[in-house]
């Protein structure tokens, strides 16, 4: 089973408010069924295609759930895809195990109406600008702060998956909809992220060396 290889969607205002239809369309047939467990094949098909930039944004999503174990495993995914990023594909084939992955009925109502709420929002707001972010010389670039971000997902943080996974929300809407001011976005949440990584683990530390000086007085 593999993720279908259609074109990527344009950078067009009308293609954010197709989708953003289309999410709610969905949202409301699950509601009507009272519930439905989605896929990540399904949320891809819903999309139309398997571009780079709807992976991202899928994976970033997924990894602010609060669910055990999610922000390892997409944290992984993004990697992954950060190596695909750098390479420049575009149109990507979904493994069987991570497109086979299905969200409950809660999370899938979650994701849906994040992902149409989001759409909405861009297509009101975002449009392609700011090209020399989006230049081909940076592409090695963002292909290492997608790798950042990932391994900060990774680590074991509280609350640690939050700014990494929407500076990740963001690239994507910027690769999507050429948009360089969500790539501007991206960097500031993922540096917000990487102060509020290095203040706990300061904090931390001297939590560690407080303890260790009181056990040892």
């Amino acid at each position: 089973m593999t993720a279908a290889r259609l074109a990527p969607a344009g950078p067009s205002r009308h293609e954010s408010l197709r989708l953003a239809r289309r999410f709610r369309q969905a949202l409301g047939q699950a509601e009507a069924a009272g519930g439905a467990a989605l896929t990540v094949k399904d949320l891809l098909l819903l999309h139309g295609h398997a571009s780079i930039a709807t992976l991202l944004m899928l994976y970033a999503l997924f990894c602010l759930m609060p669910v055990g174990g999610v922000g390892n495993v997409f944290g992984v995914a993004l990697w992954w895809l950060s190596w695909q990023w750098a390479r420049g594909q575009q149109q990507l084939v979904l493994p069987e195990r991570v497109a086979g992955i299905r969200l409950n009925a809660r999370l899938s109502a979650v994701v849906l109406r994040a992902l149409a709420s989001g759409y909405r929002v861009a297509a009101r707001w975002l449009r392609p600008r700011w090209h020399g972010l989006q230049a081909p010389w940076t592409q090695a670039w963002w292909a290492s702060w997608i790798a950042v971000q990932a391994a900060v997902i990774f680590l074991p943080v509280p609350l640690g998956n939050a700014l990494p996974a929407f500076s990740l929300v963001a690239l994507g809407l910027g690769r999507l909809l050429a948009d360089g001011l969500m790539h501007a976005a991206s960097l500031v949440l993922g540096v917000l992220g990487l102060v509020y990584l290095g203040a706990l683990g300061q904090m931390t530390w001297q939590l560690v060396v407080g303890a260790a000086r009181w056990v040892g007085a």
